[in-house]
């Protein structure tokens, strides 16, 4: 219910033209290629630390694709490394991911604690994106583009205000009947305050249906596993670290973190499973989000770019669990 009551939420966020608004005036003002990748790393960065990864994508990834017709330009690279980019930024927040949520909320964490533990391997992986970012495009220059957006500063401000709320309901560990109040509301927020000139249900179209149904299966699929076979158990942190990770590569991130529960210590598990949302297609919902937005195309060179990256965070990440005594 969590899960469902932020993608409502950060739903009535995209259907009111605000993050387009924002993210166009920044990238209509970029003047090469390098320039608009390391920007629009850093934008996606940050905002799939507040509006989860796959929000963030949902949001950005077309106004890419839009300023890469307009300029001429391939932005396929660009696309794959936003995926990457919202991976990394939503690892930081204990509300970026379902994950984090999950693990969030499983541990019983303070935000203190939970941003504390990721700010090392969140450091180390924004780190190596933006070199990613420097070496994977160039100096080519871009013909300017504006990109104009119906907005709706009500539903862009109820949104915003629902969206705090839900963050402050999950600190405080509030139950389903609170999710379950935010989620309508922000449905009523789509209908009462949507664009002008259409129709007030069209906001609703941005929810996304599928996401929700897929979080349910798999916590009914993964739960009934657990219920079982119990937790996964396994060695040490480095252990639960690894399994995490190559486990993520195959079932995606969001069940290994269900099936692995509240055993052991949260954070190897934490950065395993984060970590472990690049590399495969399905190691991620973000990564199949992208890979959508560029038409189902492109998989290999989706593949090499993420598994590179995937291979020396996962290195660092292994000598920092060490260094650390873990």
């Amino acid at each position: 219910m969590i899960i469902a009551s932020f993608i409502i939420v950060n739903a009535g966020l995209l259907a009111s033209g605000g993050m387009d608004v924002i993210a166009s005036g920044i990238l209509s003002r970029i003047r090469d290629l390098r320039t608009l990748t390391l920007v629009s790393l850093v934008f996606t960065v940050i905002a799939s630390m507040f509006i989860t990864n796959d929000a963030s994508l949902i949001a950005l990834v077309p106004l890419t694709v839009s300023i890469g017709k307009l300029s001429g330009r391939s932005v396929t690279k660009l696309v794959i490394l936003q995926a990457i980019a919202a991976n990394v930024g939503s690892m930081l927040t204990p509300f970026g991911n379902p994950q984090n949520i999950i693990i969030f909320r499983a541990y019983g964490l303070s935000v203190l604690t939970f941003l504390y533990g990721m700010l090392p391997i969140f450091m180390v992986s924004f780190a190596i994106l933006l070199a990613f970012g420097y070496l994977l495009s160039g100096r080519t220059r871009l013909s300017p583009a504006k990109i104009r957006r119906k907005r709706s500063f009500s539903l862009f401000l109820s949104s915003t205000a629902l969206f705090a709320i839900d963050v402050a309901g999950m600190l405080m560990g509030y139950g389903i009947y609170f999710f379950a109040a935010t989620a309508v509301l922000g449905v009523l927020s789509m209908i009462l305050f949507g664009l002008r000139g259409k129709s007030r249900l069209d906001g609703l179209k941005n929810i996304d249906l599928f996401l929700i149904f897929t979080f349910v299966l798999i916590f009914l699929v993964v739960n009934s596993a657990r219920s079982m076979i119990g937790n996964v158990i396994v060695g040490g942190s480095i252990e639960v670290f690894g399994y995490s990770l190559v486990l993520s590569q195959f079932i995606s991130n969001v069940p290994t973190a269900v099936l692995f529960g509240a055993g052991g210590n949260w954070l190897p598990l934490a950065w395993g499973v984060d970590v472990g949302g690049n590399g495969t297609i399905i190691a991620s919902l973000a990564n199949i989000i992208a890979l959508r937005r560029l038409k189902g195309r492109k998989i290999v060179e989706f593949s090499k770019i993420s598994f590179a990256f995937l291979g020396i965070t996962a290195v660092i990440a292994v000598a920092f669990l060490l260094f650390l005594g873990y």
